[in-house]
């Protein structure tokens, strides 16, 4: 009985190692991938290269950022709210991605040169954040709060994110 008991104990702390391992290590990976996000910051929007590699193309005079915030602990929902929305916003509005006029960035807000974001939106959790720029200047900017509402719609959650950012787009 004693031995059953042993390996019992052994092989959890086995699967628990393990699991923690491969949640650290995508954590690892996932926050690299994303490193060059964290670089621009919203005030100045990088201009993109042209479609053939040419010279980059001017920012245009109005453009919407759309963040991604979040930590380095990222839960399943806050992993959820960040594939819904950047499937909401390539699947509905290709052509504003492709001509500039509308960016998706994802920021870790608890990495160096980043913990501004939270003053600058007033976060207090992960947060999808749209940004309005005229001139490279921020005009105004909305927290999408209702995202944690429609985590478990995602039908509603993408026409939520589709029609706050379709706002933001077409307004001059």
């Amino acid at each position: 009985m004693k031995s059953k008991t042993i390996i019992r104990i052994l092989l959890l702390a086995f699967v628990v190692v393990s699991a923690a391992a491969l949640i650290s290590q995508e954590l690892r990976r996932h926050s690299e991938a994303h490193a060059d996000d964290a670089a621009e910051p919203a005030s100045a929007p990088s201009a993109s290269s042209g479609p053939t590699g040419e010279a980059p193309l001017p920012a245009p005079a109005h453009q919407v950022i759309a963040y991604y915030f979040h930590g380095n602990y990222r839960c399943p929902s806050c992993l959820k709210i960040e594939a819904y929305t950047q499937e909401a916003i390539q699947t509905g509005f290709s052509s504003e991605l492709k001509n500039g006029s509308l960016e998706w960035r994802v920021i870790n807000v608890e990495e160096a040169g980043n913990q501004h974001f939270v003053q600058d939106y007033q976060l207090y959790t992960k947060s999808v954040i749209l940004s309005d720029l005229h001139q490279g200047r921020q005009t105004r900017w909305k927290n999408l709060d209702q995202v944690w509402t429609f985590i478990p719609d995602q039908a509603a959650f993408m026409k939520y994110v589709r029609d706050e950012v379709r706002a933001y787009v077409t307004v001059d």
